[in-house]
């Protein structure tokens, strides 16, 4: 069965350069975190695909 995921929305928040560089562990951590809120709305974008699949 194949599934098309037709939407993908990427939400950022932009922020003033404080003068402070991020450490490279919390752009680390600041990255995982991205990843996890991607992976979880793709989830959740496969998961409604699959109900309506189901639907008809």
């Amino acid at each position: 069965m194949t599934i098309e995921v037709r939407q993908l929305i990427i939400r950022s928040t932009v922020q003033p350069e404080s003068g402070e560089m991020m450490s490279e562990q919390q752009a680390i951590d600041d990255l995982t975190a991205f990843k996890e809120r991607v992976m979880s709305e793709c989830r959740e974008l496969v998961a409604e695909c699959i109900r309506e699949q189901a639907e008809r």
